[in-house]
């Protein structure tokens, strides 16, 4: 009979520190935008606001968004959740989300990408830029696929830290 003499210590994991990047979205953030005339209609005025916290153990960012617009007369109330965390293996962030304008297939309310100088671009169904500027605010670009590597604008939205 053998002894296993091996040691083995529980180890927690921990974050990869690439998730840290992500610090610039912490917070809340009162929205103000636009959509652009195209397919989601003619150009109407968006207002809301959006949160960015850590969940616990500092794996996930939680965004969490309430919004409004109108479409063809309609008023539309956009609600939702995402949850950013990172690949290491792949090299990137991957995005899940979940909304109240749903349903959505299990693939279409997935992103992934990284970042293109100091702006967050992560690409699924849509594009979705984050552009932080000076003064604390960032801007959301939106896009949709407009041919073969072309993108049409639908968004664009300020976000304006308020805590």
């Amino acid at each position: 009979m053998s002894e296993n003499t091996q040691n083995t210590e529980f180890q927690m994991p921990t974050p990869d520190p690439a998730l840290k990047e992500l610090d610039f979205l912490v917070g809340r953030w009162d929205l103000k935008g636009s959509t652009v005339e195209g397919p989601m209609g003619p150009a109407t005025e968006i207002t809301g606001w959006e949160t960015f916290e850590w969940l616990q153990g500092g794996f996930f960012l939680v965004h969490r968004w309430e919004s409004s617009f109108t479409v063809e007369g309609v008023e539309v109330v956009d609600a939702g959740y995402e949850f950013f965390d990172y690949d290491p293996e792949g090299g990137r962030y991957r995005t899940h989300f979940f909304n109240s304008l749903g349903p959505y297939d299990h693939e279409g309310s997935k992103y992934h990408g990284g970042f293109e100088g100091e702006a967050l671009v992560v690409t699924g169904p849509a594009r979705i830029t984050r552009t932080p500027h000076p003064g604390g605010t960032v801007i959301v670009d939106s896009e949709v696929p407009a041919g073969d590597d072309e993108w049409a604008p639908i968004m664009k939205y300020t976000l304006t830290r308020t805590r």
